[in-house]
Formats: C-alpha cells, structure tokens, sequence
C-alpha cells in the first residue's frame, strides 16, 4: 500500500511539471458515516491537488478512520483521485464538484479487505488571506463489487500559506 500512496502522490507532483501549475497541498477532517448507518468516527487526512485548466483540478488524497462494528474495530482507509469542476466567484469564494474512484483497505478483526471504489462530492471553499478553508460532503461508494453498501463523509480542509502552492 505503501508503493500506491507515493505513486499516487508522484503522479500528482509529476503532473505539475507537464501542466506547469500549482500543487496544493491541505489537511482535512470530519465525519464519517460507515456503511449501513452504524455511527459516525472521526476520519482524517491529507490531499494534493493539481490544477489542470482554470475549472478543473485532479486529486489525490488519503484519509482514515477508525470506528466499531459488533464490538470489533474496524479500520478503513481510502486512497482516492478525484477529477473536481470548480468555479472562481468573486469574494474568495469557490464551489466544486467533483467525482472519482479509490483504492480502500478495510481492516477488521485482524482481517484486511481491499476493494474498489467511487465517490462523488460537493463543497465549497473560502479564501481569506493566505489561507484557504472549506467544507464538503462525499457520497462513498466503498465496494463497486456491492453498490448497496454507501457511507458518507462531512470534512472540512484548511491549506495554509506554507504548504499552499508549489509552481513548477
């Protein structure tokens, strides 16, 4: 899993050099709703983003989360790349949409399953200074192999002026 991560975050800060744009980099956490209803955990984690045109940015992100099904610990963590539309309004303001797939490792009872996935997501992000915030909802589709499994996820994202843009 580990090879996938730095792939997938090589890929992204490859693609900056070809697209001669911005990387940004931010922390998110929030609300994650597991499949089934079954309660809410805390879910965690870190993204890049890379612009390709004015409107539309490729995503690579990990997060984690841990909560309790039947008394056992259950530990997911999604690997997703996200294609996001996005407009620029003025005031700082910038609402997206955005879909895509993920590699998910669910690690229960000692027992690790990995799957394919999908997610589709609405937020919005606010600019003020050097610093960017948001909010967005994930509708997460855990196991394409079995679409009558969803979960859900409430995150709010800071970038900061530190790790906000790279240019290539």
């Amino acid at each position: 899993m580990n090879k996938l991560i730095i792939g997938l975050c090589g890929l992204i800060l490859l693609s900056g050099v070809a697209f001669a744009g911005n990387v940004d980099f931010s922390a998110n956490a929030g609300l994650y709703t597991a499949p089934g209803g079954i309660g809410t955990s805390t879910l965690y984690g870190v993204s890049a983003t890379q612009g390709l045109t004015e409107n539309l940015s490729v995503r690579a992100m990990i997060q984690s989360t841990t909560y309790t099904v039947a008394g056992a610990s259950t530990t997911y963590t999604p690997i997703s790349v996200d294609l996001i539309y996005g407009q620029r309004l003025p005031g700082g303001l910038y609402p997206y949409a955005g879909l895509g797939l993920s590699y998910n490792s669910t690690t229960s009872g000692g027992v690790t399953a990995q799957t394919t996935g999908a997610q589709a997501e609405v937020g919005v992000n606010y600019a003020f200074g050097p610093i960017t915030a948001g909010v967005a909802y994930r509708y997460i589709l855990p196991d394409l192999s079995n679409t009558s499994l969803n979960a859900s996820a409430f995150n709010g994202s800071v970038t900061g002026s530190v790790f906000k843009s790279f240019s290539f």
